[in-house]
């Protein structure tokens, strides 16, 4: 039976302690090696430099650095090591992100214990997987809609953060920083009308009414420094 080197990494402790029980009590194609737990992305990036391992399992929401810029990351520094991501988020997004940066696989954390050691074997065995609930069809964004409107209701950062664009970002940031659409423009080298349309689409996005909603958002949720 052949030994694979498993890290795993996410944000909560039991989940982590449940996964490290199934993979030692797993009776498959493999005998699994726990060599790394890990709670957030920046540890995750070192364990990817540091230890050994041909095995992955991560959420894409990790805290201090999250998951999906860190996938392309541990394949630059492991280019043979599999990429299984085990998340609650099923955004078609998040799974397009996820795969584009080198991930192998994608399960929610709704399947079922027969459902991860199937992906676990699939990836292991280089075959890209897509778990039950998984997909890439259009519409399916992964945020609630008030009222069938264009108004995004957000959960979480992680959900701010990869649903506004780079742009976006970099103007919420100057604004919670009370810079006006021209302190933008300048600081950005785009037109006042480019950033005064960016601000609309700020505002529907997160339902805010005015600057100081934004402001408070961005905050809240450590969108500051973009």
């Amino acid at each position: 039976m052949k030994r694979i080197k498993v890290v795993l990494a996410d944000e909560q402790n039991l989940l982590i302690d449940g996964l490290k029980h199934l993979l030692r009590d797993c009776n498959g194609t493999y005998e699994y090696e726990i060599r790394k737990c890990i709670d957030n992305g920046e540890d995750l990036l070192g364990a990817a430099r540091e230890e050994e391992f041909d095995l992955v399992i991560m959420d894409i929401k990790l805290p201090i650095i999250d998951g999906i810029e860190i996938i392309h990351r541990i394949k630059e520094q492991k280019p043979q090591s599999r990429i299984l991501i085990l998340t609650s988020y099923n955004s078609n997004k998040f799974v397009k992100s996820a795969f584009k940066q080198g991930a192998d696989g994608y399960i929610l954390k709704n399947s079922t214990t027969d459902d991860l050691k199937n992906a676990i074997e699939e990836v292991l065995a280089g075959v890209a997987h897509m778990g039950n609930g998984v997909g890439v069809s259009p519409g399916k964004n992964g945020v609630k809609k008030k009222n069938e409107s264009a108004v995004w209701v957000i959960e979480d950062n992680f959900l701010i953060k990869n649903y506004l664009t780079r742009r976006e970002l970099e103007i919420l940031s100057q604004i919670a920083h009370e810079k006006d659409n021209k302190e933008i423009a300048q600081k950005l080298y785009i037109s006042d009308q480019t950033v005064s349309v960016h601000r609309k689409n700020i505002m529907k996005k997160l339902k805010a009414h005015d600057n100081g909603q934004l402001k408070a958002i961005a905050l809240h949720h450590g969108l500051t420094q973009y």
